[in-house]
């Protein structure tokens, strides 16, 4: 038996104008891969500061703070780490640098 969530309870992103959009199993696909981020999260403790990386999969204004946090600590690998992100999320479309 497949689990439905209700339609009272799907994001408004999963409305659409004829209805709720189905369900198709896939997984959410995040802007960053996770081990992208855990080697970031590793760096940023490494030099003292903290990075909580499922939050930078869903929160854009956290991402653009982290990632600036990061490059500006003056570390040449954490530097690399935080604009190789900073460069994925902008392919992806995820625009960071334009929250307001």
């Amino acid at each position: 038996m497949l689990n439905t969530i209700p339609p009272h309870l799907m994001p408004e992103s999963a409305q659409a104008p004829w209805g709720v959009v189905p369900d198709l199993g896939l997984t959410v696909a995040g802007t960053a891969g996770m081990d992208e981020l855990l080697q970031l999260q590793d760096l940023m403790a490494s030099n003292g500061l903290t990075l909580q990386p499922t939050r930078m999969l869903y929160d854009r204004l956290y991402a653009l703070e982290r990632l600036s946090t990061a490059h500006a600590r003056g570390d040449a690998r954490l530097q690399a780490a935080a604009q190789d992100l900073f460069d994925a999320y902008q392919r992806r479309g995820e625009w960071i640098g334009l929250v307001h």
